[in-house]
């Protein structure tokens, strides 16, 4: 289970507070519209703070530096890293929304689309979050029930990408596969069950790829439902992989393929 913030509407982080502020100085619009309230950082900071952090910390955007104590006892037992974004609430993040703005945003744009199936581990989900991010996913639809939430280990452990993905969180997932398929996409599951053959996946733009739980796959109604269903080759003697590592070389077949 995570640790209680002090500040639950925190951002912490090098990585993670610099690509949130990229992101706000590319928005063009103005500090009134901002998730952030203030940036908090440890006095007298090193070189690579004041590189990666201060030079891109947009105009209007309240600065405070505070003692390294002052800042560990507002995130107990957190490597905050010397770096901290105060949000006013996760709930202003234009970024995510619900099962109908995935349909608006199905319209207006192409994927890779990536689909997680009760994904609960938040490092698995934050890595898997930058991987998707890396690999040109444009959005990623969670499941609301029996999935981790979006909290600030999994923005921090996803490096920041968070910030740079359209997450939708819904209450169905087939009703969002159907959504998808209604648009065009074709359905893409991994699964031990499936076959090996990766030749035949449509264009990576038309293409969504659906990642399930930890111990238990995807769903079998999602899997009925897919256009196909495939699995990596593996050559050792263990048997599985992480999701997170698989969500990788999935990504890399479908988007990097010659």
């Amino acid at each position: 289970m995570e640790k209680k913030l002090a500040y639950k509407n925190a951002v912490f982080g090098r990585r993670n507070v610099s690509e949130l502020l990229r992101k706000l100085s590319e928005s063009g619009d103005g500090p009134e519209t901002w998730p952030v309230r203030e940036v908090l950082i440890k006095k007298n900071p090193s070189t690579d703070i004041i590189n990666e952090i201060v030079s891109v910390i947009p105009k209007g955007l309240k600065i405070t530096y505070l003692s390294g104590g002052d800042l560990d006892s507002m995130l107990p037992g957190i490597n905050h890293q010397g770096v901290i974004a105060l949000k006013i609430a996760r709930a202003t993040n234009a970024q995510t929304g619900d099962l109908s703005d995935l349909k608006v945003f199905i319209k207006e744009s192409k994927g890779p689309v990536l689909i997680l199936d009760r994904i609960q581990d938040t490092g698995n989900l934050g890595n898997i979050l930058r991987t998707a991010e890396c690999f040109g996913v444009t959005a990623v639809v969670i499941s609301e029930r029996e999935s981790a939430d979006i909290t600030a280990t999994v923005e921090k452990s996803s490096s920041g990408a968070v910030h740079h993905l359209n997450l939708f969180r819904v209450t169905n997932l087939m009703q969002a596969v159907e959504a998808l398929k209604a648009s065009g996409y074709w359905i893409v599951s991994a699964s031990d069950r499936g076959t090996e053959d990766w030749k035949k996946l449509p264009d990576a733009t038309e293409t969504v790829l659906i990642l399930g739980n930890e111990s238990e796959g995807v769903k079998k109604i999602l899997l009925d439902n897919s256009d196909f269903i495939l699995r990596i080759p593996l050559h050792g003697s263990v048997s599985s992989l992480n999701v997170g590592t698989a969500c990788g070389i999935c990504l890399d077949r479908i988007v990097n393929r010659t």
